[in-house]
């Protein structure tokens, strides 16, 4: 199999066997790589109804065609698993260097089964792999587990994904740590508890180094492509925080718990602000964009604090969502949270919504622990990202998510309870982008803004009237379908403004010498969207679950007219939406779709 390294990794923790097999060429062409053959790989593995903290889930690593290739923004690779936050189906994707080295040590993924009866490391090197004792690295955060192995194998170049005491305290919005002390782009598996699944599991990191080389079609013409894509895929020099000013403006920056949509300290935060904190642009394997910066705060209440960040979404979950207006306790945020192991939307989410519970006085300084949790308390907010990894005083009902805190609460909490499915939803109001409210609701993994940002179209071309229903349920479903063959490839999202449809076919072709069409590309998408809803349909997913809080679907933004989206309007785009994709009125793909999956993934 050209493009692919050709063998899966097979971990069974509970007897510490590891075994490989062939990478399955005909599940290959039927899902590309990446998320989609890790989806099938999940539905052919796990079995239905398991807990997502039992050792019934199962854990999958898998890497797409284009990872590890010499071409710019495709270092990507994904997680899939069931998340212990959402209880339902779960993708997340990471960069780095970790799924190229993947690749040259002979594997295309990696699937983790069963428990360990004590905490354990995987060691991958070269086509082989061996499990270790993690007894002395147990309580460790990422960085100091990360040096620690690199120090065993006496090889600072290793990359390694592993999970810090969050992860290990079964948070359920634990991330998995990628490459900290790389000197390249480090990065999360952030959304929807990869890491607590780690940590339910007993394995404290996984370690891949390998020599290999990835043997292609046409390599000339890979050489050539990759040239062609450097000379327009250039340094970044501002990275994701573009987004403050721009979603600002449009009246949408979440701001109180998404109690407002502007905030008047956004200027503090913003591109410009963080400009004199960056040291230096870091970069995922071969990428020319490097739209990572390194970020260190000298002097002050956060001396000291370090972090590759923090993106767009760090700065609102820590800065807007908690009323917070100073840029160095967002880095400080952020660094705590990638070194206990913490996904940083769901966590400012949640302490925003918390805060929101004790100014309203659903929680009382006794549920606090003595915290004056109030809109703007920087210190408190930074405080409360230890409590929740450790889960300590409040922080133990935070690091069950906001929906279950919401539950416990009461009183009318859950009506700002801002998820969808149980996953906290990231920095931009759907009230101000129609599309993003249908693209929340049907996201394959819960309330997530990456399968379908229609904000592009919406808010920043402008090719769409933003409070409108007209033509969102085909954009949502056109986005979500390409989105699940770049995920499935390995590209990243800053990657796709010069690789389209036409050049991921181009280079399948030139790895795989698989020739492709774009539809047919496109019909691979639809396929793995369809199967990603079999499995949450299969975990009791239906059109009740398809919804948006209280808050984002009844009431309207105070900034902007016209901005309510109301329940006439979202049902008519669900309705539509449903009828595209070829789904009943409950959700559910068709009998047909069905017996057509089923009967490629049992072959």
């Amino acid at each position: 199999m050209l493009g692919y390294a050709g063998r899966i990794l097979k971990v069974d923790l509970s007897s510490g066997s590891i075994e490989s097999c062939e990478t399955p060429e005909r599940l290959a062409r039927a899902f590309i790589g990446g998320r989609g053959l890790g989806a099938a790989f999940l539905y052919k593995e796990m079995p239905q109804g398991v807990d997502p903290l039992s050792e019934g889930n199962v854990l999958i690593f898998m890497t797409g065609p284009a990872t590890g290739l010499p071409i710019p923004a495709c270092a990507r690779w994904e997680a899939v698993t069931k998340s212990p936050l959402t209880g339902m189906y779960l993708c997340s994707s990471v960069g780095g260097f970790f799924g190229a080295r993947l690749k040259f040590a002979g594997f295309d993924g990696i699937i983790l089964s069963g428990k360990s009866r004590s905490p354990v490391w995987l060691d991958v090197v070269d086509g082989e792999a061996e499990l270790h004792d993690a007894g002395e690295i147990w309580g460790l955060n990422t960085e100091e587990t990360e040096i620690s192995i690199q120090r065993k194998l006496k090889d600072k170049r290793v990359s390694v994904a592993s999970i810090g005491p969050a992860g290990e305290n079964l948070v359920k919005f634990a991330s998995v740590q990628v490459d900290m002390r790389s000197g390249g782009r480090s990065g999360s598996l952030g959304r929807g508890g990869v890491g607590a699944v780690m940590g339910s599991k007993r394995i404290k990191a996984i370690a891949v180094r390998g020599r290999g080389k990835i043997e292609v079609a046409d390599e000339e013409g890979l050489n050539s492509l990759a040239r062609e894509l450097r000379k327009e895929l250039k340094l970044d020099e501002v990275g994701t925080p573009w987004l403050v000013d721009e979603i600002n403006e449009a009246g949408m920056f979440p701001t109180y718990n998404f109690q407002r949509g502007t905030f008047e300290g956004s200027r503090r935060i913003n591109a410009k602000a963080m400009r004199k904190f960056v040291k230096r642009h870091t970069a995922c394997h071969a990428c020319s964009i490097s739209c990572g910066k390194t970020t260190v705060v000298v002097g002050g209440r956060y001396d000291g604090s370090i972090v590759d960040g923090p993106d767009y979404e760090t700065i609102w979950s820590f800065g807007p969502q908690c009323g917070v207006d100073q840029f160095e306790a967002i880095v400080s945020a952020n660094m705590w949270c990638d070194l206990y192991g913490l996904d940083t939307i769901s966590t400012g989410n949640v302490i925003g919504f918390a805060m929101e519970c004790y100014e309203r006085g659903l929680l009382s300084e006794k549920d606090t622990g003595g915290l004056e949790l109030k809109f703007g308390n920087h210190e408190v907010a930074v405080g409360l990202v230890r409590k929740i990894a450790f889960r300590e005083g409040l922080g133990d009902l935070l690091a069950e998510g906001t929906l279950v805190a919401a539950k416990r609460i009461g009183r009318g909490a859950e009506s700002f309870a801002i998820q969808v499915k149980g996953m906290e939803l990231p920095a931009y109001d759907p009230r101000g982008a129609w599309g993003m409210a249908l693209g929340y609701a049907t996201a394959c993994r819960g309330g997530c803004h990456l399968k379908a940002w229609t904000i592009g179209d919406e808010v920043v071309a402008r090719r769409y009237e933003r409070f409108s229903t007209e033509g969102k349920a085909k954009l949502v479903m056109d986005f979500q379908n390409l989105r699940a063959v770049e995920d499935s490839f390995g590209l990243c999202v800053m990657g796709r403004k010069v690789i389209g449809k036409e050049e991921l076919a181009r280079i399948w072709a030139i790895t795989s010498g698989w020739n492709v069409s774009v539809s047919e590309l496109m019909r691979i998408g639809e396929r793995i969207y369809d199967l990603e809803r079999l499995l949450a349909v299969r975990d009791g997913i239906s059109r009740e679950d398809d919804t948006l809080p209280p808050r984002i679907l009844k009431d309207p933004l105070p900034n902007l007219d016209g901005s309510t989206i109301g329940e006439e309007n979202f049902e008519k785009m669900l309705d539509e939406y449903y009828a595209l994709r070829g789904w009943d009125r409950q959700g559910r793909p068709t009998r047909e779709k069905t017996q057509e999956l089923v009967d490629l993934l049992e072959t």
